[in-house]
């Protein structure tokens, strides 16, 4: 929705308490199945072509699938074994799912399973074990459909392997990112891929538009700590990055220039809690968020994102390595899956409620300057924000009527109510009047704008007021309030003003009549 504007009006995200966010909010539980594993990890989404909708998770003993279509009903349609593992992760190309396992031990691989048998069962085609056995996530873009995977946290080598998988029979590698340091995951739009460094704090920029031969680019190093995950927006701009720790909030980054990255906020749904991965769909970008369950926020700025939806499946107290693990927001349908690492697997349905934002700017009525440091009250969120050095605020919030109460020392409040509807972008700009300084309204309560030109002026202007009656005089107000020059005009309609006669600055210029009502006013700027 095109962006509001008013003469007259950051909240990076609500936090919310454990005790306030357990239950749900514009997010409908469909289903849970939990086949009776003791651990849970990664989840993915597969429709066949008859658009029939398909759940996978990854649970301690092997990967499980269930049609989804009815999740009220759910039914366990195939299950593959694989080496017992707390840590199981799978993505789908075409009609196979790729399944890797970050566990010590023997008979770990790439299994590569055939989900064309479906609904009736699942069938393991083959295992991969030419460059790795164990690898941490698997990976696959995010954009498009080719046949390639990316394999992180793999042993021996911990970089970013990159198979062709044409042929899922015989999946091969052909490129191999080996920055010397461990990558725990990847995020692939297009021809570039966001490498998580995690023990370095870094995530690196790689251009694989040769896949044989990738090339970093960039890096993003930040305060963070444990360099999780990311995601970006659907046209590339921006990047979502999680930090694997309690504490630290996600952060959104403006990526379009690789090599001058710059953070632009962050957030987070509890600070005691972590953020673990975020997937971006549309306006959306769905957060597993650990204890804190599934949470889904309106990125539609980016630089404001706003939450509208949650469903916490973690009951117990915030922080740790505990409650959800994976939320995949990728079917057709929109139903959104995610592994809870001790209830299973667990389907949502959201109901798409957009955010609503206002961008203000304060000024002083009388120059218009930025005014910084203006307390900004939004009464029914018990929110107070303060403007910027350039006078700026924003906040994001819900729909609905809200009153905002501007105010600033040495100058008189304001009080604004508006009216935002789900999607709104208003844009306002707040003028607060000096103290001491008062603009009289005329009998009919209507205050008239002079024409003033040219404006700016390097120091003569023309006033005209041809639809007034009884204008005495023209006041020149300064920003203290203070009257430096009067002319008297009686039975004019217009009046010039010399080189001289009004310094250099910022005035009003007030049509008076008699009685000293003020009848109209112009802002005027002497450069």
């Amino acid at each position: 929705m095109p962006c509001k504007y008013l003469t007259a009006f950051c909240c990076l995200f609500c936090l919310f308490a454990k005790s306030s966010a357990q239950g749900s909010w514009n997010v409908e539980l469909l289903g849970l199945a939990n086949r009776g594993d003791v651990r849970y990890s990664g989840s993915w989404s597969y429709t066949d072509a008859s658009g029939k909708e398909y759940a996978l998770i990854g649970a301690k003993t092997g990967t499980a699938i269930y049609n989804i279509d009815d999740a009220n009903s759910l039914e366990e349609l195939g299950f593959v074994p694989g080496p017992e593992t707390n840590w199981r992760e799978i993505t789908t190309i075409g009609n196979y799912a790729y399944v890797v396992t970050d566990a010590q031990g023997t008979g770990h691989s790439l299994q590569v399973i055939d989900l064309g048998y479906l609904p009736d069962s699942l069938h393991l085609l083959t295992e991969y074990t030419a460059t790795f056995t164990k690898g941490h996530i698997i990976q696959k873009a995010v954009d498009n459909d080719e046949p390639y995977i990316y394999v992180m946290g793999a042993s021996p080598n911990e970089g970013v392997h990159i198979l062709d998988v044409s042929d899922p029979a015989n999946p091969h590698e052909i490129g191999l990112y080996a920055p010397g340091y461990y990558i725990h995951d990847a995020h692939i739009r297009g021809n570039t891929m966001y490498a998580a460094a995690f023990y370095e704090t870094i995530m690196d920029i790689v251009d694989i538009s040769d896949k044989t031969n990738p090339v970093l680019l960039g890096k993003i190093t930040y305060p963070g700590k444990n360099t999780h995950s990311c995601s970006t927006t659907e046209n590339g701009k921006y990047l979502i990055l999680a930090d694997e720790a309690d504490g630290y909030p996600a952060r959104v980054f403006n990526v379009e220039n690789p090599t001058d990255v710059k953070e632009i906020t962050s957030f987070t749904a509890n600070p005691l809690s972590l953020v673990h991965n975020p997937y971006v769909r549309g306006k959306y970008c769905f957060v597993s968020h650990n204890t804190e369950g599934l949470r889904i926020m309106d990125i539609a700025d980016p630089a404001l994102p706003v939450e509208v939806g949650y469903f916490d499946t973690y009951p117990g107290p915030s922080g740790g390595f505990f409650g959800l693990w994976s939320a995949c927001p990728y079917f057709p349908s929109g139903k959104i899956i995610g592994g809870d690492r001790t209830q299973g697997l667990y389907i949502w349905k959201f109901n798409n409620t957009l955010a609503a934002r206002l961008y203000g700017t304060v000024v002083d009525s009388l120059t218009l300057a930025p005014l910084p440091a203006a307390d900004i009250e939004i009464v029914e969120l018990a929110d107070t924000l303060k403007s910027d050095q350039q006078g700026l605020f924003k906040k994001g919030m819900l729909e609905g009527s809200y009153t905002v109460k501007v105010s600033l020392p040495g100058f008189a409040p304001k009080i604004l109510v508006l009216d935002l509807a789900q999607g709104d972008s208003l844009a306002v700009q707040v003028p607060l009047v000096p103290d001491g300084f008062s603009l009289a309204r005329s009998a009919d309560n209507s205050l008239k704008t002079l024409s003033v030109y040219p404006n700016p002026s390097p120091g003569h202007l023309n006033l005209d007021w041809k639809e007034l009656k009884g204008v005495e005089r023209i006041d020149f107000v300064n920003s203290a309030g203070k009257t430096i020059f009067t002319k008297k005009v009686e039975g004019r309609f217009s009046l010039q003003i010399n080189d001289g006669v009004l310094p250099k600055g910022h005035f009003w210029a007030k049509a008076m009549d008699s009685q000293g009502i003020t009848l109209a006013t112009a802002s005027i700027s002497i450069d």
